[in-house]
């Protein structure tokens, strides 16, 4: 006897989708004051009302994007950050980016692209920034994964981060965020990453920085998730090579206040290091 699939499919009860609980939890109450979101990263300030505020690059349920052409030195900029973000010695290197960091918070830093050799180098560069070894700082090379298995694997990090490290996650690096995908120019893909970004922005309430390549020829971030980091980022960070080789540092991109541009090029130990940020 053959099978009638749309009489069986009246039979089958689906769970109606509670619409209500989703409403009441994207609504807005516009008499109650939010307070502005937590600070991990600042350069610079700005004055609104006669007071001075920090001018935030990375708050805590965002997500902000280093965008720049191949070797234009996004990996130094990015440990740079992670490096400020410990602490410690990281002034001397650079004095203009600050640290909001008030307790133990886990880093994990996500690189797509070298090998454990070089991925290793780099990972150690941001504990040199910072002048000494940050235990909740965690470090994972994922270049023989496919695009799919990068995406579930920073997935089971935060939904396993109990157990898993000592404290809560507060920071997230993603170095080389085009690697989520198998084709960047691939709108569902695109968008099923971007979306995966702002789910573990809103579900942790954490930061994630990633770097993302720019096309030389028409200097946007590459393909349709370019397109959509660019869209829902917090602070976009442009690096530009300079005639010296030295890197410029802007800000083109901010849903707050713009940081100042500064320079910044590498020290004869292979340490990036602030050389100007007045202009």
């Amino acid at each position: 006897m053959d099978l009638d699939f749309n009489e069986l499919s009246k039979n089958i009860e689906v769970p109606e989708f509670d619409y209500k609980s989703m409403a009441d939890n994207c609504y807005v109450d516009l008499s109650e004051e939010l307070l502005h979101p937590e600070i991990l990263l600042s350069i610079g300030e700005y004055e609104y009302k006669n007071k001075m505020y920090p001018t935030a690059i990375m708050t805590a349920g965002e997500f902000s994007a280093i965008t720049a052409v191949s070797k234009a030195k996004k990996s130094f900029l990015k440990s740079a950050f992670i490096g400020s973000y410990i602490g410690g010695k990281s002034n001397v290197l650079f004095p203009n980016i600050k640290t909001h960091r008030d307790s133990d918070y886990t880093i994990l830093d996500f690189d797509t692209e070298q090998g454990s050799y070089y991925a290793q180098r780099t990972f150690r560069r941001a504990q040199e920034i910072s002048g000494g070894v940050y235990e909740n700082y965690h470090c994972y090379v994922t270049r023989h994964l496919t695009s799919p298995q990068r995406l579930q694997l920073i997935d089971y990090c935060l939904k396993n981060q109990e157990t898993l490290y000592n404290s809560p996650v507060k920071l997230i690096s993603i170095d080389g965020v085009a690697d989520l995908v198998e084709n960047t120019n691939d709108i569902v893909m695109s968008k099923e990453a971007a979306d995966y970004i702002m789910k573990w922005n809103y579900d942790y309430n954490i930061h994630i920085t990633t770097v993302i390549h720019k096309n030389g020829i028409t200097g946007k971030p590459l393909g349709h998730l370019g397109t959509y980091i660019l869209k829902k980022a917090e602070c976009v960070i442009d690096l530009e090579v300079q005639e010296d080789y030295s890197i410029k540092v802007s800000n083109p991109y901010s849903r707050g206040y713009k940081f100042d541009d500064f320079i910044f090029d590498v020290n004869k130990d292979a340490l990036p290091y602030l050389i100007n940020d007045t202009f």
